[in-house]
């Protein structure tokens, strides 16, 4: 079967590769989710990129308004029209449910189009007040562009978010395609796209985060981030954390391609752990690091770093250490993580500190969601080599979201404080390291004017 490629970054991998011709769309999704932009693109990526001419059905939206919205991400519609690749019609669904007047088979023909959008569908329903012959209406409608060999895309309007409302559209449809614009915490809302229904063909299933950029949609999808690990990715001998006293407790440094989270309360030192991990595997070991940032700004991350006279700029000047930020208020999992992947991928980064993985995690609010994203995130960087601390601001007692954590990662540093004749001591305890035979307890550890002194042995001193 030939399959067609919408050429929507991101979308055509839900379907590995295309979905079929000659299939019939429906495109659903309550006001701004973007439905429109997606049939546009949809549209032009179609006349643009593989010579397949197309149609715009629009029946509320005036042709100076759609060549307008279009120009904004760079899509010149007048242009393709020009070149006989687009026709932009827009009219009403009582003209369109009249087949005698051949007015859309005349469009075909004339351009040779292979793609048509109709926006939207929803309008039927003003014209024909019968639940039955709306029905009908839409059947007749739907198979006359099968009979046209067009592949289209129908968007609606959601009526109902109920999880099991489903419309008749959907029913006479090959394709469904839900977008969803939701606000889940926080004072921005986010888009998914999910595929409900794809008759004929495999696809990916479950919600996937995309956005709206200047250039057009961009869908990020996770599964493509689980191949096997690349040969030799975990080779080599243990790698030294190159902090003083930590890798004898580990009885010599961490495996490679591990996560370890590190967990502990507001000043115990846990973006120094995260920083001096970097700063000595790129001076030490010449290994490569990438920091995560997603509530400090660079500037003041270097700033941190040059208290304990770490030159973290020169560093990245000379591409050993990569600092990447993104406020947790913008922050989207599924984006930021295939942008991290790519970081590492580019640089060949063995050593990922991500600061802080609540701030990366803080709308997923359902724990299955949870479960399955750090799942990919933990999966993903092992499988790429990276040994990865993700720093958890937190006690260490027990909590829904910190237990999720520690059962996927495969390592887990506790940092603790305590007030002794008022003085502030500070312990470190490896709380797990599975397959590793590291040393238990608290041990002492103090933040030193070159960094972190962990004394191995119980108790301290």
């Amino acid at each position: 079967m030939t399959k067609i490629r919408t050429g929507i970054t991101g979308f055509d991998e839900l379907f590995y590769g295309g979905i079929l011709a000659g299939s019939t769309i429906l495109v659903e999704g309550i006001p701004g989710a973007g439905k429109t932009t997606f049939g546009i693109e949809f549209i032009y990526r179609g006349a643009q990129n593989f010579e397949e001419p197309g149609i715009v059905l629009t029946f509320e939206q005036f042709p100076a308004s759609l060549y307008r919205d279009a120009l904004n991400f760079g899509w010149d519609l007048q242009a393709l029209e020009r070149q006989n690749k687009l026709r932009v019609i827009c009219t009403s669904p009582e003209v369109v449910l009249r087949p005698e007047l051949d007015m859309l088979e005349g469009a075909v023909r004339e351009i040779g189009a292979r793609r048509v959008l109709v926006d939207s569908m929803s309008h039927f329903r003003q014209v024909v007040d019968n639940p039955l012959e709306l029905r009908q209406a839409v059947y007749a409608f739907c198979n006359g562009l099968r009979r046209l060999n067009l592949i289209s895309l129908l968007v609606k309007e959601q009526e109902q978010e109920e999880r099991d409302f489903y419309s008749f559209e959907e029913f006479l449809v090959d394709v469904v395609v839900r977008l969803r614009y939701g606000a889940n915490g926080g004072l921005q809302r986010q888009r998914t796209v999910e595929i409900i229904k794809s008759r004929g063909q495999p696809h990916v299933s479950g919600r996937h985060s995309f956005k709206i950029a200047e250039e057009g949609i961009q869908v990020f999808s996770l599964h493509p981030l689980l191949p096997a690990p690349e040969e030799g990715s975990f080779a080599g001998p243990l790698l030294k954390t190159g902090i003083k006293g930590l890798d004898e407790l580990l009885r010599g440094g961490l495996p490679r391609g591990v996560s370890i989270a590190v967990v502990g309360e507001a000043g115990t030192g846990k973006t120094v752990l995260g920083l001096e991990y970097l700063v000595r595997g790129a001076l030490q070991r010449q290994e490569k690091g990438l920091f995560v940032s997603l509530e400090e700004t660079p500037q003041k991350i270097q700033a941190h770093a040059a208290a304990f006279n770490w030159d973290l700029a020169d560093l990245m000047r000379k591409g050993m250490v990569q600092v990447i930020f993104t406020p947790l208020v913008e922050v989207d999992f599924d984006e930021l993580l295939i942008r991290v992947g790519n970081i590492i991928q580019e640089h060949k980064i063995m050593r990922v500190v991500f600061d802080t993985l609540p701030a990366l995690i803080t709308r997923l609010r359902d724990v299955y969601v949870l479960r399955e994203k750090l799942f990919y995130l933990v999966t993903y960087l092992n499988n790429l080599g990276c040994t990865t601390l993700l720093l958890y601001p937190g006690t260490g007692a027990p909590s829904e979201q910190l237990d999720i954590v520690q059962s996927l990662v495969q390592g887990s540093i506790l940092l603790k404080s305590s007030l002794f004749h008022n003085r502030r001591l500070r312990y470190l305890e490896l709380y797990k390291l599975r397959g590793v035979s590291h040393v238990t307890g608290n041990h002492l550890m103090e933040i030193t004017q070159t960094g972190i002194q962990v004394f191995p042995r119980v108790g301290g001193w």
